[in-house]
């Protein structure tokens, strides 16, 4: 049980760094950076995905920021059970794919876009889906434990209203690119 102790302790610091940061600069779009890093590190991954559903829940824009603090602008999905990011929107309930045969055998259509284990979680404002995070392992299995899942869910409720705010102030949701925090950087 220390092992667990020890573990949860992590998790709850790494909770309270992004509580101090929304505090700090509520609406502010580096906390999502913040909020993907932290969701890297808590849980082992190699990056991370945040996606603004734009449209009427028709597609999402997407950011990608990967361990080490690069940030990539991703493309355009449309909403829909083809994707682990799309079909936890479509869901509006988390997806927990621990191994590549689990992704393969849920999403055959996918690609190889999704690693080899990979958790999506949705953000929502009041009941509706705004859009979504992930975390992606792109070299081995990984089995995502009660306190991994519910420190990830704990991030989508940090991330969400922030997401909601900048589509509301014709943020990314209203454009094809993200707000200037989250510009593409070496």
């Amino acid at each position: 049980m220390p092992d667990d102790d020890f573990a949860a302790t992590g998790l709850l610091a790494r909770l309270q760094l992004l509580l101090q940061a929304v505090a700090a600069a509520p609406g502010d779009v580096t906390v999502l950076e913040l909020a993907l890093a932290q969701a890297i590190a808590a849980t082992g991954a190699d990056s991370a995905v945040l996606g603004q559903l734009r449209h009427h829940r028709a597609a999402m824009a997407m950011m990608e920021f990967r361990a080490g603090g690069v940030i990539h602008r991703g493309g355009t999905l449309l909403v829909g059970p083809r994707y682990p990011l799309t079909d936890a929107i479509a869901r509006e309930e988390s997806i927990w794919l621990s191994s590549l045969p689990e992704i393969r055998t849920t999403y055959p259509t996918a690609g190889r876009l999704w690693g080899r284990a990979f958790a999506a979680v949705p953000l929502m404002v009041r009941h509706v889906p705004v859009g979504a995070i992930a975390v992606i392992h792109d070299t081995g299995a990984h089995d995502f434990t009660g306190s991994e899942r519910l420190f990830l869910r704990a991030v989508a409720d940090v991330c969400a209203p922030i997401v909601s705010d900048l589509a509301c102030r014709g943020g990314p949701a209203e454009s094809t690119s993200w707000p200037a925090g989250l510009s593409d950087r070496p």
